[in-house]
């Protein structure tokens, strides 16, 4: 049997009511909520993609970052979700610590992620890491150790030694002094020192045989200083015999490279005929030419001086 007229209409009028009640329902469904920087849905919701009406999203910080202020959720009304006031910021691990005979550098802070990189002072090396990074639980790692630097047994020397007998280890700054034995001369620096690259510094002395040949100084006489050998430090001072002169220095030092100066000459000093120096020759004629004129003027005054006396006498009475 057919259904009637009236049954069909009453379907089709049944089903668009259903269509208009159904229409609005959808209309309310929120997309997936978008959060600010830096935070995620929580798990509960994260995977979802649409959300009904009247649904609280809740949200959480990344990794790394905690709540500064603001609250978690977030409520789906007439399809729009509500403003997120959520906010995270990256988590502080504080300072990470301090570092005997050492420093941190904080160049990148101490929030979540920063690097901090140890320095030790001079003198120190570093054992172990030197870099700590800031994570979720705090800083890795552990707090950097910085030992003073130490230097192994001083070098040794032929002819010398220590003036005090070597330990196995010195430390940072530790000073060593060297002596020679008998007839050596010590060159270079006595002291040496345990420097920051674990070396002792500067080179070590050497202790060398130190000698002077015996000057020999011809018409001139030793009238000071020891006879030979001469050895390091020795000196002798020589003077010339009557009628001569020295040449260079009269008193001499054996150093390390031989005597401080050349050996000195004894030339003959004395004196010959002299004759006015060639420059002033031009000046002396001078001088001899305005005498003189000088003298002719003086003469030829007195003979005509003469000449008139003599003429007044013969007036005379």
């Amino acid at each position: 049997m057919l259904p009637s007229k009236y049954v069909c209409w009453s379907l089709i009028i049944g089903m668009v009511q259903l269509a208009f009640m159904v229409l609005p329902v959808q209309a309310q469904e929120c997309s997936k909520p978008i959060g600010k920087p830096n935070m995620v849905l929580t798990e509960a919701f994260i995977t979802k993609e649409t959300f009904g009406e009247g649904t609280i999203a809740s949200f959480e910080c990344e990794i790394g970052y905690a709540r500064a202020g603001g609250s978690r959720s977030v409520t789906c009304t007439a399809g729009v979700w509500s403003t997120v006031t959520l906010t995270c910021t990256r988590k502080s691990c504080g300072h990470p610590g301090e570092v005997m005979n050492g420093n941190y550098i904080l160049d990148e802070g101490i929030l979540f992620g920063a690097r901090a990189a140890v320095t030790c002072d001079t003198g120190y090396m570093l054992v172990g890491s030197g870099v700590r990074n800031c994570m979720v639980e705090g800083w890795d790692g552990r707090v950097p150790v910085c030992e003073v630097v130490k230097c192994g047994k001083p070098p040794t020397i032929v002819n010398g030694g220590l003036v005090i007998p070597p330990d196995d280890v010195y430390h940072y700054r530790s000073v060593v002094e060297y002596s020679c034995e008998k007839e050596f001369t010590l060159v270079g620096t006595k002291s040496i020192v345990c420097e920051k690259e674990g070396e002792f510094q500067p080179a070590p002395p050497e202790c060398k045989m130190v000698s002077c040949p015996a000057p020999v100084v011809e018409n001139g006489v030793r009238i000071e200083g020891r006879l030979p050998p001469y050895k390091h430090k020795s000196f002798v001072t020589y003077k010339c015999n009557d009628g001569y002169k020295m040449i260079g220095e009269a008193s001499l030092t054996c150093e390390i490279e031989g005597w401080s100066a050349s050996i000195p000459t004894c030339k003959d000093g004395a004196p010959g005929p002299t004759s006015p120096p060639a420059a002033n020759n031009h000046t002396w004629k001078i001088v001899g030419g305005v005498l003189g004129g000088l003298g002719f003027v003086c003469v030829i005054g007195f003979i005509v001086y003469k000449y008139k006396a003599r003429a007044r006498s013969s007036y005379l009475p």
